[in-house]
């Protein structure tokens, strides 16, 4: 029994569930019908606060603080998706995307404290960069929440005005501009241009420090041979 919590609380395995929720979350309602997709949207998400939850599980310390933002946020979630008022959607966001800023935090500190680079390592980066266009798509919703018209999004975008801007976030992130979606006001250019730049900075920086982390393990072996 030990050695199974040691396993499920190793970095691998703590965070290739947390990959896997959401690339879920990301993926699946894309392919389902769009009834089906806005039941489902919600309930992903959920289910990615949770596995989040269980990425911070090696220190009761970040348990209990993760705890105590994630759990009030799926309760919010799930009551905003049942028919809250504006108020109620403006708060779930906010504490979503503070549980969400806590938990990338945590694990980027995490990856950049190692010496050696493994698996645990390579997935805890993915879930840094896919938690970070996901904190940036709940800001652009919570922003188009305070301010009704701070994104141009055409009327032929499926979806709620969150999974509009949740792709709105990625297509940003990843510098691919396709220009369906369009910040407005100055703050949501701010933003968006803000998000450009940390994804291509920490593309370049964490790739560049993990080449390196690699090369600096492989050449003692390689001169030992």
């Amino acid at each position: 029994m030990t050695a199974l919590v040691k396993t499920l609380l190793a970095p691998g395995s703590r965070f290739g569930v947390l990959l896997a929720s959401l690339a879920l979350m990301l993926f699946v309602p894309f392919v389902l019908p769009e009834r089906l997709g806005i039941v489902a949207s919600p309930a992903l998400f959920t289910v990615v606060l949770l596995s989040s939850l269980s990425a911070v599980a090696d220190n009761r310390r970040h348990v209990t603080i993760g705890a105590s933002l994630a759990i009030p946020g799926c309760v919010l979630i799930v009551a905003s998706w049942a028919g809250g008022s504006v108020v109620l959607d403006v708060v779930a966001d906010v504490v979503a995307l503070a549980f969400l800023g806590y938990v990338a935090i945590l694990i980027l500190v995490f990856v950049l404290r190692v010496r050696q680079v493994d698996l645990g390592i390579v997935l805890g980066s993915v879930c840094v960069y896919l938690l970070a266009a996901l904190m940036w798509g709940k800001g652009y919703a919570l922003l188009e929440q305070l301010h009704p018209g701070a994104f141009a999004i055409p009327s032929t975008a499926n979806g709620t005005t969150g999974e509009a801007l949740q792709y709105f976030s990625f297509v940003t992130i990843t510098t691919l501009g396709y220009g369906d979606i369009q910040p407005v006001i100055p703050l949501a250019r701010m933003l968006s241009v803000l998000e450009a730049v940390v994804g291509q900075l920490y593309l370049v920086i964490l790739v560049s420090r993990l080449v390196g982390l690699y090369t600096a393990l492989e050449s003692p072996k390689r001169g030992g041979g």
